[in-house]
């Protein structure tokens, strides 16, 4: 009994040592602040795959997230008149600096990079790949 104890001091001590960051201050370092920082308009600003810079079109800096408690709402735009393509409304939820998206009965997990007031920044990876996206809140 004395050794599972142990382990789980040992264990406690890892996940916040390294669980953390010098940055936390300008990530939001809970799940609390993380979910009240998030709520509100974003447009998205920039994106990198694998640390280049993503060649945006004006359409692709016209779509927005709208996050409420518990979904997130995206709105797309295309086109030659950057028309109105649609949005899709998706359940989420937040577990420190990760956002985790549920669709289709799958979850996709992006790293809150940033989260302040003025700026979300989330990374998440596929096959090999790192992609990085930008938000700026309305």
């Amino acid at each position: 009994m004395k050794s599972i104890k142990n382990v789980c001091i040992i264990a406690f001590i890892i996940i916040t040592t390294f669980a953390c960051s010098s940055d936390d201050d300008s990530s939001g370092d809970t799940t609390g602040d993380n979910q009240t920082k998030i709520i509100g308009s974003w447009r998205y600003t920039s994106g990198t795959t694998n640390g280049e810079a993503d060649t945006l079109s004006d359409c692709d800096l016209m779509d927005t997230a709208t996050f409420t408690t518990s979904q997130v709402t995206f709105a797309y735009f295309e086109g030659v008149n950057c028309e109105d393509t649609g949005s899709e409304t998706i359940n989420y939820t937040i577990n420190g600096n990760n956002i985790s998206l549920s669709l289709n009965n799958e979850t996709y997990t992006s790293e809150i990079l940033t989260l302040n007031n003025t700026t979300l920044t989330l990374k998440d990876s596929d096959g090999g790949d790192v992609y990085t996206d930008t938000y700026t809140k309305l």
